[in-house]
């Protein structure tokens, strides 16, 4: 994130002065970029371990976090003011990075089950997860300092997290159902804990 916030700062830096949605694009690519390319080297340092879509998820999701408690320590450092900590943004903050980095890792744990179709995947995985971010920061930086949101915003805002978190759960449904049939298939442990266990173990076992 660090290295991000340097890249973002030359790019905008050069051409017409950045509004809300050229700020907010460049932000997204720069980003969700180097969010997969700290996934692409783990899965490189760590290859022997890292094969099945889980790996990809749980590492972009780490990637993510990582990126999220970077651009709060930022902020803190730009303005170290007691009203610069908001607790909500905070927590927004490191659901849309941790969110976004699993949706971004996803497709590189298919790398020895498909190794053709990971690169293509990947960059529409990227291209997802940039859209998404895009929206977001577009929504909040089309927000005058000191006013409040309007309906339309808000609805914007709302609809960006559900969609995306509706998809990271999905992403992990399907991860976790690859991890079990690859490594588990016997297991009688479900993705939920209690007290979902009582309903896997009242589950017939399959044939």
């Amino acid at each position: 994130m660090w290295v991000a916030s340097l890249v973002e700062g030359w790019i905008l830096a050069v051409g017409p002065e950045g509004g809300p949605f050229r700020i907010a694009a460049v932000a997204a690519g720069v980003e969700e970029l180097l969010k997969l390319l700290v996934v692409v080297v783990v899965s490189v340092v760590a290859r022997r371990e890292f094969d099945d879509p889980m790996d990809g998820v749980v590492y972009g999701s780490m990637a993510g976090l990582g990126a999220a408690l970077e651009e709060s320590l930022f902020y803190q450092r730009v303005s170290p003011t007691p009203g610069s900590f908001v607790p909500a943004a905070e927590l927004v903050r490191l659901w849309a990075h941790l969110v976004l980095g699993g949706v971004v890792g996803f497709p590189l744990g298919f790398w020895r089950a498909a190794p053709r179709r990971v690169i293509p995947a990947a960059l529409s995985g990227l291209a997802l997860a940039v859209l998404l971010h895009f929206g977001w920061d577009a929504v909040v930086l089309s927000v005058p300092d000191g006013a409040a949101p309007g309906l339309g915003s808000t609805a914007a805002g709302v609809a960006l997290m559900a969609g995306s978190l509706a998809l990271y759960g999905r992403l992990v449904v399907v991860a976790s159902a690859r991890s079990r049939a690859q490594f588990a298939p016997r297991s009688a442990l479900g993705l939920w804990g209690w007290p979902f266990e009582r309903m896997n173990e009242r589950r017939p076992p399959d044939g």
